[in-house]
């Protein structure tokens, strides 16, 4: 009850969802939705009137794993992307371990580490409050299109046009829609120099400063491709959760 508090009571730490289910990573659907049965008849808060609150908590993480992993597509990224996840939780930074060439990552770029949304713990209810689901999801893509909108002006792209907003509860569909075909369709303006290896200056000749080069380009192409990826993912990991989208 009682509400408020701000989001920062929401417990950040990320358990694997396998472990939730307490199965293999290997398990097949049918194992999946035994596991989960059995979890969640243990855990239904009704089930638990002393220990209603761990009990919500859990059954949630339950719920969500569940949804998560008799997904095949979701499955399949979480399966790909599982130690980005978990580590998700320590506020995980890459900070200067970047080798020879190595700049700082921009701290804007750092700020928002998307991995730790793609779980139903990162928000509390499917309201517009405080740690609700859409105020919270409000934050992380506005905060994206920030930093994008930055790097665009950076480079001398002043006719970057603000994202549509994620908006709340009542908002029409018109603008729910325009909000999922920007994300799902997302191209990134970043340029992740930062994880470029080579540092061109240290190099002892053309040819080998052309290879380096190569190196680099290949570096920040692939890093903009997981990025672009790892936004639209989650695009469609909330919009599998949307209220609005089910109510259409």
């Amino acid at each position: 009850g009682g509400g408020g508090g701000g989001g920062e009571e929401v417990d950040m730490a990320v358990r694997c969802l396998y472990e939730i289910l307490d199965v293999e990573r290997d398990a097949d659907d049918a194992c999946i939705k035994k596991a989960y049965r059995k979890q969640a008849i243990r855990w239904h808060p009704d089930k638990n009137p002393n220990n209603k609150e761990e009990a919500e908590r859990v059954f949630k993480e339950v719920t969500n794993a569940y949804e998560v992993l008799s997904d095949p597509d979701e499955r399949k990224w979480y399966d790909g992307h599982r130690d980005a996840i978990l580590r998700s939780g320590e506020r995980h930074q890459k900070g200067g371990s970047a080798g020879g060439g190595a700049k700082e990552q921009p701290e804007d770029e750092a700020k928002v580490d998307l991995y730790q949304y793609f779980s139903s713990s990162c928000y509390k209810g499917k309201g517009n409050g405080p740690g609700g689901f859409y105020r919270v999801y409000s934050e992380v893509f506005d905060l994206v299109a920030e930093t994008e909108r930055d790097r665009a002006n950076a480079k001398g792209k002043h006719d970057f046009e603000f994202p549509p907003s994620f908006g709340c509860t009542s908002t029409e569909w018109p603008e729910v829609k325009a909000f999922y075909d920007y994300w799902s369709n997302f191209v990134t303006e970043r340029d992740f120099e930062w994880m470029q290896e080579h540092n061109l200056a240290s190099a002892p000749n053309r040819r080998i400063r052309r290879l380096m080069e190569e190196e680099n380009k290949k570096v920040t192409r692939q890093a903009k491709k997981d990025f672009n990826d790892l936004v639209r993912q989650l695009c469609a990991f909330v919009k599998k959760r949307d209220e609005r989208v089910e109510r259409r």
